[in-house]
């Protein structure tokens, strides 16, 4: 019988999560002199995991959020728009393109957010990379400078790794 309260929970606690509009009613109240602070760990852990997946409402939602974050913010914030090119490459182009005509303290567009968030290379990374490429690939010229940049860092690592190892 304690379960059975438990239950109830449950779907409340699913529908807790933070939404798009939560999180630009938190940038419209705090601003740029306190959202970084006042965002709490899950709600931005979950933010940047949906912008990540290239869903088009949480990818529309982070030119928002770029004048408001922290500088390790902007960091995952780039993490998170580098992975969403491998679902919506397209979308995510649109992004960084919006994010490149603005000068925001910490976060940048294209030539921050097409490097890929790593030093060394996993088998992981060079599969999520290659899966990159080709969307890249698929999404037309508008993605010429972001490949360029990605595929430019990648050959770097391989080049330190080859130093490294001789």
């Amino acid at each position: 019988m304690k379960i059975l309260p438990l239950l109830f929970l449950v779907p409340i606690m699913a529908f807790a999560s933070a939404t798009p509009k939560d999180i630009r009613t938190s940038v419209q109240k705090y601003g740029s002199n306190s959202f970084a602070s006042k965002i709490t760990a899950e709600d931005w852990a979950e933010t940047i995991n949906k912008i990540s997946t290239g869903d088009d409402e949480w990818l529309m939602l982070v030119p928002d959020l770029a004048p408001v974050v922290n500088l390790q913010q902007s960091n995952q914030l780039s993490g998170a728009l580098y992975y969403a090119l491998d679902a919506n490459a397209k979308e995510a182009l649109k992004v960084m393109s919006i994010l490149d005509k603005h000068h925001y303290k910490y976060q940048q567009g294209t030539d921050i957010a097409c490097v890929p968030p790593f030093d060394k290379i996993t088998s992981s990374d060079m599969e999520t990379y290659n899966r990159i490429r080709l969307s890249l690939l698929d999404a037309g010229p508008q993605a010429a400078t972001c490949l360029w940049i990605m595929e430019g860092w990648v050959e770097e690592i391989k080049a330190n790794e080859a130093r490294k190892s001789s």
